[in-house]
């Protein structure tokens, strides 16, 4: 049914809540901003430039802000993310059944890239299309720079992520989508047309995909 798995990384790959709330804990109170703990959770999976534009409305001192958030995070955080259970023998089963894994992610490109390797699944990976700024920031500039690099069509391919913005990512460049709902994502609310399946967990994602 489809030659291409696109993951997302945070909340589907990997759990990067603890090092990104971490983050977030530094970043806002140094702008002056009193941000509830509540609301972290809706900002992992968009660009952070859009986080933070969200903020200040403007655009300069968002990146900034995205500078900061970097630094923070690559220096002292980023060695709290954890694999989530099941993905190292997903990517492997899909790997040998011949699907061509790969990552879509508005994670910088270079930090996807090392924590695929630092988790030991980065051989599994076909392509990693993450967020380059200024180039491709958005789901849909990630997975529009894949399909073209792969020259693959969209219905050879499903996004498999746990956001909104994986699905409506999806939806913009005609590709179905399977939702994850060990992530951060509205689930209950999620009613978009191109969702065909929601996974409970990765197993359930490598059943769907290789069923008959």
């Amino acid at each position: 049914m489809y030659k291409y798995l696109f993951f997302d990384f945070d909340g589907t790959i990997c759990d990067t809540s603890e090092g990104i709330y971490k983050t977030f804990r530094e970043v806002f109170p140094h702008y002056g901003l009193d941000v509830d703990e509540s609301l972290y959770s809706r900002y992992i999976g968009p660009p952070l430039s859009d986080t933070f534009y969200s903020y200040f409305k403007d655009k300069d001192k968002a990146y900034e802000a995205v500078a900061l958030f970097r630094s923070i995070y690559t220096t002292k955080y980023i060695g709290t993310t954890k694999l989530y259970d099941g993905i190292e023998e997903s990517f492997r089963t899909l790997s040998a059944a011949g699907f061509k894994v790969c990552v879509a992610t508005c994670k910088k490109h270079e930090e996807a890239v090392a924590l695929l390797k630092k988790f030991g699944i980065y051989d599994y990976v076909t392509f990693t299309s993450g967020l380059c700024y200024n180039v491709r920031e958005t789901k849909r500039e990630v997975l529009e720079y894949a399909l073209n690099e792969l020259g693959a069509a969209a219905d050879e391919c499903v996004m498999i992520g746990d956001t909104d913005f994986d699905v409506d990512g999806a939806a913009e460049c005609g590709m179905d989508c399977i939702v994850c709902k060990w992530g951060f994502g509205d689930y209950g609310n999620m009613k978009q047309k191109n969702i065909v399946f929601f996974a409970s967990t990765p197993q359930q994602v490598v059943e769907f995909v290789t069923k008959e």
